[in-house]
C-alpha cells in the first residue's frame, strides 16, 4: 500500500505542517549567518554553475544538491531545529532542507511534500530506535548519520523511484553516512554543516538510484551493515522498532520544537532558570551555586570539561554549554535567536556565573530518556535555596505545544529578516499546505526577499 495523508492521522498531519513552518522560520532566521553565507559561496565554487534549484532564500540558481546542502547548513547553524527526544536527531530539518528543493524543482504540490516528510520523518525517528547506544558517545553526529536516510526516502518517494530503486538509493546513502563530532571540543564550524552534508547526500543518492545504481539490500542488518559498521560493539539491535506498530504508532509525534536555540538537553534548564529569574529579585553577587540535575549520559557533552564549558570559543560552543547557557539565560533574561551572541560570551556577569553553574546526575532524567527534565537549583551564601523543576519540556510529546508557540517561534525568527506581511502569508500558506498546488508559488516570494544573488 502507498502512504498517502489519508492514512495518518489528522494530529499528524497537522504536526508535520507545523514542523515545516517551524524549520523554515529557521532558515530564515540564519539567512544573515556568516557560516550559511560562506557556505553559499563554497557551494557556488565547488558546484561549477549548477543550475536547477535555488535554496530557501537564494536568487541564484544552483544544483539540487548544492540547495539542499545550503537549506540544511542554514536549518542547523542556530541549534534551534526540532529534536526526536529518544534519538538525540533532529528530523525535520535534514529532511525538509533536501526535499523542498527536490519538490520545487519537480512542480509538486504541497500534499506530495507532507507526505514525503511524514515517511521520512516516521522511518528516521524509528531507525533512532534501532541501538541504545547513543551516537555521540562513538564521537559520531546522530542527525548526520542518520539523517541521510530520512532525506533519502524522502526524495525517493518525490521523484516518484520505485521500491526496488528507494533501496538502491538507502544502500548508497549508506556510504554518505558521516559526521564527527570533533568540532565539539574547540567549536568551530565543521558540526554545523553536518545537516547540509547530508542532505546533499540524500539527493545524491536519489539521483544514483534513478540512473541504475544499485546499493546493497541488507544495509541495516547484514554481516557488514550500518549498526554493526558505526556502533563498533554488540548491543542489543533491535530492529523490530523500525516497523512494529508502522501505521497505528506514530513515532513523529514525539519528535520536540525547540524554544531556545541550542542542544535539545539544555532546553528544560534554561525555562527552570528563566522561572526562578521571573519569580525572584536576586543580588547576583549573593549566589554561591546553581546546581543542574541532569542526566549523566549528557555530562561529557554538554557539561564537560568544565573550564571549556565555562567560557565557550565560539558562539556554536556555547550551544552545547550548560554552565554559560544557564548563566546567559539567568543573567539577560531572555533567550531567542539573538542568544549567544560575542558580547554574551565575554560579558563578565554572565561567565563569573557560570562559574558557579555545578552540575550532578539525576537518575530521575536517566531512568527515562524519553523525556526531557531539568532541575535547577539557587543556593545562596546565606544558606538559602530556591529550586524549580521542569519534568517534561513544552512542545514533547507529554507536554505538546499548541499551534500558537510554533506561531510565534516562526514570527520571532523571520522579524526584521522578511516583512510581516510575507511572514503571515506564509503561515496561512503552510498550514493550508495540503491545499497548496505548486510549492514554487509559496517559496518563490523568499528568494525575492533574500539579497544574495549566488
Amino acid at each position: 500500500m502507498t502512504f498517502s495523508l489519508e492514512h495518518a492521522p489528522s494530529e499528524v498531519v497537522e504536526n508535520a505542517k507545523l514542523r515545516i513552518l517551524d524549520i523554515i522560520g529557521v532558515m530564515i532566521a540564519s539567512y544573515d549567518h556568516p557560516t550559511v553565507g560562506a557556505s553559499e559561496r563554497a557551494q557556488a565554487d565547488a558546484d561549477g554553475g549548477g543550475r536547477g534549484a535555488h535554496a530557501l532564500m537564494s536568487r541564484g540558481e544552483t544544483s539540487l544538491a548544492g540547495a539542499a546542502f545550503i537549506n540544511g547548513v542554514a536549518s542547523a547553524v542556530l541549534e534551534f531545529d526540532d529534536t526526536h527526544i529518544a534519538s538525540n536527531i533532529h528530523p525535520t530539518g535534514v529532511i525538509a532542507a533536501a526535499s523542498i528543493p527536490v519538490a520545487q524543482a519537480l512542480g509538486l504540490s504541497g500534499r506530495q511534500l507532507l507526505e514525503a516528510l511524514i515517511v521520512g520523518s516516521e522511518i528516521l525517528c524509528r531507525l533512532g530506535l534501532v541501538s541504545p547506544v547513543r551516537m555521540h558517545e562513538v564521537g559520531l553526529h546522530p542527525t548526520s548519520v542518520y539523517g541521510v536516510f530520512g532525506a533519502t526516502y524522502s526524495v525517493a518517494r518525490l521523484r516518484g523511484l520505485s521500491p526496488r530503486q528507494t533501496v538502491d538509493a538507502v544502500g548508497t546513502a549508506a556510504s554518505l553516512s558521516a559526521g564527527s563530532i570533533a568540532s565539539f571540543e574547540d567549536g568551530t564550524s565543521t558540526k554545523t554543516l553536518h545537516v547540509g552534508f547530508a542532505a546533499a547526500a540524500a539527493v545524491r543518492s536519489m539521483a544514483l538510484a534513478a540512473q541504475g545504481i544499485s546499493g546493497p539490500g541488507k544495509v541495516f542488518e547484514g554481516k557488514f551493515g550500518w549498526f554493526k559498521s558505526y556502533i563498533q560493539s554488540e548491543p542489543e539491535f533491535r530492529f523490530s522498532q523500525v516497523a512494529s506498530g508502522l501505521g497505528t504508532h506514530w513515532e513523529a509525534l514525539s519528535i520536540a520544537t525547540k524554544l531556545y536555540p541550542c542542544a535539545y538537553t539544555l532546553m528544560p534548564f534554561i525555562s527552570a532558570a528563566l522561572k526562578l529569574r521571573a519569580d525572584n529579585r536576586i543580588d547576583l553577587d549573593q549566589i554561591a551555586e546553581v546546581r543542574c540535575e541532569i542526566m549523566p549520559r549528557s555530562f561529557h557533552t554538554v557539561c564537560e570539561p568544565v573550564d571549556e564549558k565555562r567560557r565557550p570559543l565560539t558562539p556554536w560552543h556555547g550551544r552545547i554549554s550548560l554552565q554559560h547557557t544557564v548563566a546567559e539565560a539567568y543573567v539577560l533574561g531572555r533567550f531567542d535567536k539573538n542568544a549567544y551572541a560575542e558580547a554574551s560570551l565575554t560579558d563578565p556577569r554572565i561567565n563569573a556565573l557560570a562559574d558557579k553553574v555545578v552540575h550532578i546526575a539525576d537518575p530521575i532524567a536517566a531512568a527515562d530518556t524519553s523525556r526531557s527534565r531539568g532541575v535547577v537549583s539557587i543556593l545562596f551564601k546565606d544558606g538559602r535555596r530556591l529550586t524549580h523543576t521542569i519534568e517534561d519540556m513544552l512542545g514533547t510529546a507529554k507536554n505538546p505545544a499548541p499551534a500558537a508557540v510554533y506561531i510565534e517561534k516562526f514570527r520571532a525568527n523571520v522579524d526584521g529578516v522578511i516583512p510581516a506581511s510575507l511572514a503571515g502569508r506564509i503561515i496561512d500558506a503552510v498550514l493550508g499546505l495540503d491545499d497548496v498546488s505548486h510549492l514554487d508559488d509559496l517559496f518563490s516570494p523568499l528568494r525575492e526577499a533574500g539579497l544574495r544573488a549566488c
